[in-house]
């Protein structure tokens, strides 16, 4: 592995804290994948290397299986903080009652009804709350939840959030709710993080287990980092570990509404570990137009003295969407037509394109022209659990939920009224089927409940399942083949999850899918569409950033100082995500959902850049 001399510093350190201040391109990944190759020389002990997202950790798996590294898999956990949550609460959960280990509510309608539940029991509120109209209900739901989330993060209890909120029945609520899920055996996200924390610092023995474990823990996309991921960094550690390392661009911090700030990364982790700081700004990866842009956006930013590349930008107003989703199809044609250009490695693809965007909606008109011009594209997202496509796989779903965990009144409540039953509380997943008659349904219905605990049968009887009924009438062809492709997409998600783990059971795989950690991380064929978020990590030889108007980017939302930096960093990262061309384009005219258009003006970020506006079509 080639590594610059600032790289080789940086990899071959003495041990100890270190933190890396790394520019969009200056090869962090590699860099905090060569350091953990290094360490792996010196030790026999683990490493514990924590990313934001299931694909980076697998890219950093990947790198380093081709090493030459002994038993590789079994000396580095790397993954996400939930996943290595997920893990510590499944060995040693019990310690403060997860006997046995909650199962993960995940979807956000399950939470928003769990939400409704804990409403109707404040009568005080109840009756107010049916006052509103159905906008205002889910408004109310989301705001209360989204408050939960905070007081979660900040591992503040119910009773102690009185003071936080200006709504004190959001402080009920929060106290009803966690109710509601433990009842069922249940947590959400926000509580694999707290209660991980509450483990550590309740059984300071375990958290040393954990710590005597690690040689070392490294911690890449650090400027991502929230108040409940870094205090459970110091729960870990408890000021006896100093052998971290941070990696991170403060620059590309974009998740403030998750709690994340780069802070944590640039002044606490300075203030509590006292680390060697290193600065990686070099380039290795964007053409020097690219870089300059990236510059204007958020000035030195970027080093551009030795970029090899010249590469292109492009600011480009159109009359309105339409235009807009005309001349990036027509520019997308025009570069693959050219085939190869000196800026670009190999013959310019279709893989090699992405077109960004702030929001989803955004592409509305371009994946209609896309569609038109036959050119193959897909909508990147971010991989989460399952969306089955058929009744019948959601009906499965709610019944593996049932027979991996009676206490999920929730999902019982769902399945029966699914199925056109009444409900009652003692009704177990075998008295349901059998108030079934005969048919898919029940065949369905009963596969889970055949299941064996550690998932062994569940090909073998999806398979006969699919021969049994390959010939019989399913309402229509196309309904059977969505079935099937729903099965088949469910066991590719066991095949992913069982090459993981030895140990395999059906209650970690549940888990594991609400995690994402078992969707595929295969490549796909076309134009990639991604919002700008989904994108972070991940860069394109050829970048289209699309509807760069005032109020789409920055979010007509943002209203705060706070707010508004981080819609510049959106900014910055959705420019970085260009390796060599970046084209930029806004409508002048936006349609209105309630008809008409409504004129729109450059986004206040790009202004900067009203010299170099393209006006040729």
């Amino acid at each position: 592995m080639n590594l610059s001399e600032k790289q080789k510093e940086i990899v071959y350190a003495d041990d100890g804290a270190i933190y890396v201040e790394a520019s969009a391109g200056s090869g962090k990944t590699r860099v905090i994948t060569e350091r953990i190759r290094y360490l792996l020389t010196k030790t026999k002990k683990q490493i514990l290397a924590l990313t934001f997202t299931n694909k980076a950790g697998q890219e950093i798996k990947d790198r380093l299986r081709d090493s030459n590294i002994e038993n590789v898999d079994e000396r580095l956990f790397v993954g996400t903080f939930h996943k290595f949550c997920q893990y510590v609460l499944e060995h040693h959960g019990s310690a403060i009652g997860l006997s046995p280990m909650p199962h993960i509510f995940e979807e956000s309608k399950d939470r928003l009804e769990l939400m409704a539940q804990a409403i109707e029991q404040v009568p005080l509120y109840w009756e107010q709350y049916n006052s509103y109209n159905e906008k205002e209900k889910s408004s109310f739901k989301y705001r209360a939840l989204d408050f939960i989330s905070e007081m979660k993060r900040k591992f503040i209890l119910p009773e102690d959030s009185y003071n936080m909120t200006n709504n004190k029945n959001f402080t009920l609520l929060y106290k009803n709710y966690d109710e509601l899920l433990s009842i069922q055996n249940g947590i959400d996200f926000d509580d694999l993080l707290k209660l991980t924390y509450r483990l550590f610092n309740n059984f300071p023995r375990i958290a040393a287990l954990y710590r005597r474990s690690f040689y070392a823990i490294c911690i890449d996309e650090a400027q991502d980092l929230n108040n409940a991921q870094y205090k459970l960094l110091l729960s870990l550690v408890n000021g006896e570990f100093k052998n971290v390392m941070m990696v991170g661009d403060p620059n590309q911090s974009i998740f403030h509404f998750t709690g994340s700030s780069s802070l944590y990364m640039s002044q606490k982790f300075k203030e509590d570990f006292s680390p060697i700081v290193f600065k990686l700004n070099e380039n290795y990866r964007s053409s020097r137009k690219v870089l300059e842009a990236a510059n204007k956006i958020l000035p030195n930013s970027k080093d551009i003295a030795n970029v090899a590349l010249e590469g292109e930008f492009v600011l480009h107003p159109c009359s309105d969407e339409l235009a807009e989703a005309e001349w990036i199809i027509t520019k997308i044609q025009e570069l693959i037509s050219l085939k190869r250009h000196n800026d670009i490695e190999g013959e310019i693809t279709y893989e090699k394109i992405a077109v960004l965007a702030r929001n989803k909606y955004v592409f509305k008109e371009l994946e209609n022209k896309l569609e038109i011009a036959s050119i193959a594209h897909y909508y990147k997202m971010t991989p989460g659990a399952i969306q089955f496509e058929t009744e019948y796989m959601k009906l499965f779903d709610l019944a593996l939920r049932l027979k991996l965990n009676s206490q999920d009144i929730l999902h019982k409540e769902q399945l029966l009224k699914a199925l056109k039953l009444q409900f009652e509380q003692n009704h177990s997943l075998e008295t349901i089927i059998g108030k079934l008659d005969n048919g898919v349904q029940k065949d369905i219905l009963q596969i889970a409940l055949n299941l064996n605990d550690d998932g062994s049968n569940i090909k073998p009887l999806f398979e006969t399942f699919k021969n049994e009924k390959e010939n019989i009438e399913l309402e229509n062809d196309e309904k059977k083949k969505m079935l099937f492709d729903d099965i088949d997409e469910l066991l590719e998600h066991w095949h992913n999850y069982a090459t993981q783990t030895d140990n395999k059971s059906l209650h970690q795989f549940k888990n594991s899918m609400a995690l994402g950690q078992t969707h595929s991380l295969k490549e796909y064929k076309g134009v990639t569409l991604s919002t700008v978020h989904t994108m972070k990590g991940q860069e394109y030889d050829i970048v289209f950033l699309m509807g760069m108007d005032e109020g789409t980017f920055p979010d007509y939302r943002a209203k705060s100082d706070v707010e508004l930096d981080q819609e510049k960093n959106n900014l910055y990262v959705a420019f970085t995500r260009a390796k060599r061309f970046l084209y930029v384009t806004y409508p002048q005219k936006r349609t209105m959902p309630w008809g008409g258009f409504r004129n729109k003006r450059i986004s206040r970020f790009l202004e900067i850049f009203e010299n170099e506006i393209q006006l040729t079509p």
